[in-house]
């Protein structure tokens, strides 16, 4: 009896869980030369992981660009500063087309996952301004169709349940750079762990593959 008791609450608590969302809370200030990035991340309101960049600057002696990221995880702070130069993008660039490269079939994972994402809001507000007003006219209209394009590609993939906020503020007879963008997305974590298996399966077939094919060359 009390075994029943406790294989029911774990099904219970499972599906509980399954069907719980995770939400992704990201917000971007740019304020002439201060950059500041904030994401945090929450289940049942609590916050699992929280990721802070409050410097984004250029080091004049190597190029790079160094981040100072301060991290927590379940409660547990790190903070360091992390060069970004062109040879680690490289090593991730080649990281990344190693990893689709081993993954049949990776972009119908990846979208039929993010079909099942929610964008729950999504606002982004610009002031722009070059000191020209003819310029910072061209210069809004660009931005307008950046922007465009990419909620084009976020309402394509994912599913929007508001309308985004998109403003922009010229000014035309000053320089002025400003940003601030602001979004949630969740999704249940059963579509998660599906995604995942899925990742795993295709990446194990891949080696199979190539070793058979490998076997009929030689044959």
């Amino acid at each position: 009896m009390v075994w029943t008791i406790i294989i029911s609450a774990i099904i219970i608590l499972f599906t509980i869980i399954i069907f719980s969302r995770v939400k992704i809370y990201i917000d971007y200030r740019h304020n002439q030369d201060d950059d500041l990035l904030d994401a945090k991340v929450t289940f049942w309101g609590m916050r699992i992981y929280t990721f802070s960049a409050p410097v984004i600057k250029i080091d004049d002696d190597t190029a790079s660009l160094i981040v100072e990221e301060e991290q927590k995880i379940a409660g547990i702070e790190s903070k360091k500063a992390l060069p970004v130069t062109p040879e680690l993008l490289q090593h991730y660039f080649r990281w990344l087309k190693d990893f689709l490269d081993h993954v049949v079939g990776l972009h119908k994972i990846v979208r039929k996952f993010l079909k099942k994402v929610r964008v729950n809001s999504f606002t982004w507000h610009t002031d722009i301004g070059v000191g020209d007003a003819a310029h910072t006219a061209q210069l809004a209209g660009a931005i307008w169709g950046v922007k465009g394009n990419i909620i084009g590609l976020v309402g394509n993939y994912m599913r929007m349940k508001f309308m985004p906020k998109l403003t922009i503020d010229p000014h035309f007879q000053a320089m002025v750079s400003h940003t601030y963008l602001s979004c949630m997305f969740s999704f249940r974590i059963g579509h998660a762990i599906v995604a995942g298996l899925m990742l795993l399966k295709h990446w194990r077939r891949r080696p199979k593959m190539s070793k058979t094919n490998s076997v009929e060359k030689n044959m």
